[in-house]
Order: C-alpha cells, then structure tokens, then sequence
C-alpha cells in the first residue's frame, strides 16, 4: 500500500533524535476529527499534558518535543527545573517548576530557535521551539549525532536554568487518543467512514466513550498508526524544516498485537516529527481492547497501549 500522510494527525515536532511523547488526549479532539495542528496546549488541562520524554534519537531520525509541564508561582522568577523533572515516557515526576516564558506563544510554522522571549538548547544546540508559556515549552530537538545524557538549558529574561536528558538512536512510543488507546485510523475505500468524507475511521472502542465516534478494527481491515521515535529515515528527515511525504525507516519495525507478530507495509516519517504504520490486521486477534507494542533497532514501545479490535 502506497503510504499516505496521516489526515491532520500531529505529534510533537522531532527531528534528529528521537524523543518519545504521549500525545493526543480526548479533548484535543474538536468535533470527533483530528485538528490540523495542536491546539495551544493551555487550553489542555494540566491533567492531559503530554508527559515529558525521553530516549531521543539521533542522527537522520526524528526528534519530537519535549513537553516541560509545572505549576503557578511568582510572576517572572528565574526558570527552575525540578529535580527529575525532565523524566521518561509515563514516568510519575514530570513537573517542571515556572516561570519557564513570560507569556503564552506560539510558533507561526516556522521553526524559530527563540519564542516569546525563551530558547532551549540540547547538547549546545539551539532547539526549534513550538509553543512556550510560564509553565511549559514543546519543541523539536535539534539534529545531534551524539549518544548518552546531553544537557538542556532554558533560557528567559529572568536567567536560565539546565537540565539533562537522554540521547539516543531509538526510543519509539506510540501517539494515544487518550491514556492508553493508539491513535491509528481505519481507511474506508467505499467511502463508508466517519471522517474525511468517508475515507476513514478513527479506530478505537466502538461507539462514543472517548467523546467522539471511533470503531473497533476487524480482521482485514487496513490501518495507519501513528507515533514517534522509530529512529532514522530513507531520505533522512532534518530538524527545523517543513516535510510531507513518505520517508521509510531504515531499520525495520515489528510490531505485536495480542502476542501475534505483525510485519507493517510501511513504517516511515509522512510529516515533520510524525511516523506512520501501515498495517493489514491479520484474524484470530480476540476482541476489544488487546496489548499492542512495536520495535525496531532494539528498543520498545512502552507497555500499555491497546488497539480496539472485534
């Protein structure tokens, strides 16, 4: 199957190394579709905040953005980032203390290594910021063919404050409608599906329970599953620039559901800092909510994640 970029589904901008992000709550979704881009993540609640990363890819893979999430407190003191606050994926410390920006803004597209008065750089390298406010940055790492712990400095008008995290070739999670459901589409070729004029479903438990219209996959049914952190790409993929298109891994990804291997078509980056899956799902499954994990250059995405099946 040809790969086709997913239909307005973003993560968080990466590139260069791979930082793995859980992304997509309910309320991100605005109308039962999936938004063009992210919304502004203050009108998340602090409880759907993306957790912080880590296991970032280097080299041609891409990177996704760190989330930094804390809590209310002085106007305009020096940034602070607790101890452990920049932590792994479903980690239970991701609080990182503000004032990390003056004011909420957000990037215009365009990539900028400075947003609303603060930068971020990892392992000395300027990072592309996304969206920054007192109590939270997203970003996109910057390329780095560097392994091991690098350093993260937040810089504001008020000072600066550093933090560390992990470099490394692989750290592969995928994006989630929720705490636990992948977000993954089911393509509808005779025009049956709820979204993009019958194209497709969004896949998940049948019915409303995530407060819009998502259908549990049947054996035969096509899939597009979307994540990051599945390491480098063929073209590579740089950070800081604008892509759409179909750059497949270079080491190949498996995935399991339901204890059952499954080889994709297709695993490769579609858009800046976002991969797509592409599978056929195969019979004897079981039904309803079953573990689904993927791999690839020896590491693994975190336990946890179902796919909805019937």
């Amino acid at each position: 199957m040809t790969p086709t970029p997913a239909p307005g589904v973003q993560t968080d901008l990466l590139l260069g190394a791979d930082i793995s992000f859980n992304g997509y709550p309910a309320n991100l979704i605005s109308n039962g579709t999936f938004p063009a881009s992210l919304p502004s993540p203050s009108a998340v609640p602090a409880a759907n905040v993306p957790n912080v990363i880590l296991e970032a890819s280097t080299g041609s893979g891409p990177i996704p953005y760190f989330s930094y999430t804390g809590q209310t407190c002085a106007v305009n003191p020096a940034p602070a980032i607790n101890t452990g606050g920049v932590t792994p994926l479903y980690s239970s410390s991701t609080t990182v203390q503000p004032d990390l920006a003056a004011a909420a803004t957000t990037w215009n597209g365009d990539f900028p290594i400075s947003l609303g008065g603060t930068s971020v750089t990892i392992d000395n390298k300027s990072a592309y910021l996304w969206y920054v406010s007192p109590g939270q940055i997203n970003l996109q790492v910057p390329d780095d063919a560097s392994t091991g712990s690098a350093s993260v400095v937040v810089t504001t008008g008020s000072g600066s404050v550093t933090s560390s995290v992990t470099l490394g070739q692989f750290g592969p999670s995928f994006s989630l409608l929720d705490g636990k459901h992948v977000a993954g589409i089911i393509l509808r070729s005779e025009g049956s599906g709820a979204y993009g004029g019958g194209t497709y479903d969004i896949v998940g438990p049948t019915g409303t329970s995530l407060c819009y219209k998502t259908v549990a996959a049947k054996a035969g049914d096509v899939l597009e599953l979307f994540g990051v952190g599945f390491g480098p790409t063929n073209p590579a993929v740089l950070a800081g620039k604008v892509y759409s298109g179909a750059a497949a891994t270079t080491n190949p990804v498996g995935l399991s559901i339901h204890s059952v291997s499954v080889t994709p078509t297709f695993a490769g980056i579609t858009s800046a800092g976002l991969y797509q899956i592409n599978l056929k799902l195969p019979a004897g499954l079981g039904s309803g909510d079953v573990p689904l994990t993927g791999a690839v250059g020896g590491a693994q995405t975190p336990s946890g994640v179902v796919l909805s099946v019937q």
